[in-house]
């Protein structure tokens, strides 16, 4: 069995199964420097690019500067989602400012809180972040223990959690569940589904959107309050000022700063989709109660 060595530069070598040698972060500024390196080498859609550029809200940027954040943003995304260590998430929260961090943990102690996150926007990151922050919490992924795929028991464990006082992190541009509706982001159609808005109508949580933002070589946290269901309103009144609020802070995300706007896959084929007049459907089963 091969051991891991530790580098100079702050990064940790391995021989994986296929035996190559497979680099894991722990340092910050050793994911950003090969972010840095290897941007020009990130391989995105021209047309998404032409697209994404003419509705930017950063005016200021030339294409040049404007696209090589995105591609810095994606390839340390990618360090993030793929070779990530423990060391690298604690250096990556100790670079938050202390002030929002403490601003985050004491909003989200105060009550029961859904947060709302997507896929993009250096989530993985995110997630890791918000299990240290809360380890009591409960997260519905892909690949966490309270699993998308798992359908009704992920969102059972997430309300008794809001219920109880506690916080629930959940990503409702997910491809988990059953399709209920569509929402348009900057034209193009994201299929979404009812368990995030199901969530916040049914115990009538606090709901807050939580951004990690990266600020030069440090981040720090933001947050935004949602609707919360109102006494007496229909559970169809509520999904829909949910989702329009959902779809508000997409749009803000995808046309803001390009240093935070890393370029995933789920996100290319669903805008890949829209310049080709097609909507992106590709939804996995979640298993249900039997």
């Amino acid at each position: 069995m091969s051991m891991p060595v530790s580098s100079e530069s702050g990064a940790e070598i391995s021989a994986g199964k296929s035996g190559r040698d497979r680099k894991r972060f722990t340092a910050l500024s050793e994911a950003l420097d090969d972010a840095r390196r290897r941007a020009q080498a990130i391989v995105l859609p021209e047309p998404l690019l032409d697209f994404l550029y003419s509705r930017t809200r950063c005016r200021s940027m030339s294409r040049s500067e404007w696209e090589r954040e995105i591609r810095v943003a994606t390839a340390l995304d990618e360090n993030f989602t793929r070779f990530c260590s423990m060391p690298l998430v604690k250096d990556v929260g100790r670079s938050v400012d202390k002030e929002s961090r403490k601003a985050v943990v004491r909003e989200l102690q105060s009550a029961g809180n859904l947060v709302l996150g997507f896929h993009g926007g250096f989530g993985y990151m995110r997630r890791r972040l918000f299990g240290r922050m809360f380890p009591q919490g409960i997260i519905i992924g892909a690949t966490t223990r309270h699993s998308a795929a798992d359908g009704a028991h992920a969102l059972f464990a997430a309300r008794e959690a809001l219920l109880s006082g506690g916080a629930a992190l959940i990503a409702p541009d997910g491809r988990f569940g059953k399709e209920s509706g569509l929402i348009s982001i900057l034209g193009a159609q994201l299929p979404i589904t009812d368990g995030a808005p199901f969530l916040a109508h049914s115990t009538g949580c606090s709901v807050i959107w939580l951004a990690l933002v990266r600020i030069g070589d440090t981040f720090t946290f933001k947050t935004t309050s949602a609707p919360r269901r109102e006494e007496g309103e229909s559970f169809s009144s509520y999904r829909e000022r949910f989702y329009r609020f959902y779809g508000d802070q997409l749009e803000e995300a995808f046309t803001g700063d390009p240093a935070n706007l890393p370029l995933i896959l789920n996100w290319k084929l669903t805008f890949n989709a829209m310049l080709a007049g097609k909507v992106y459907r590709v939804r996995r089963p979640t298993r249900q109660f039997k």
